[in-house]
């Protein structure tokens, strides 16, 4: 008995590629968060910040409320120092007003645990 035309059913043929490609998937799936984690030290979306940014900050989050010598980033408590210095990622010497509730940011802090600078992310 012969067959004629295509004697593979195109749903056979997507099981196959399911059992080829499958195995892949799941060997790179475990990369992924290190992928989002690398993204997330140079930035939301992936870019880059600029090169006068520190390497890393002592914290990040978001700023719950920023007030003239206090501010909350993600619901805690941090005392500005009276010499802070702001930066957002295009202007290296930026002002303290320039920072709204809701914005991304990462701190240094010194050994009074105050905040000495705060850079801009998001």
């Amino acid at each position: 008995m012969e067959r004629k035309g295509n004697w593979f059913p195109w749903y056979s043929k997507i099981f196959v590629f399911a059992l080829l490609v499958g195995p892949m998937l799941l060997m790179t799936a475990p990369g992924l968060p290190i992928t989002a984690v690398v993204a997330e030290m140079h930035g939301e979306g992936g870019f880059a910040l600029p090169e006068y940014y520190p390497d890393r900050f002592d914290g990040t989050g978001r700023i719950n409320r920023i007030a003239m010598d206090e501010v909350v980033i993600d619901d805690s408590l941090y005392r500005l120092s009276p010499y802070a210095e702001y930066a957002t990622p295009t202007d290296r010497h930026a002002l303290r007003a320039w920072f709204q509730v809701g914005n991304r940011v990462g701190y240094m802090t010194n050994e009074k645990h105050e905040i000495i600078s705060l850079w801009l992310i998001e």
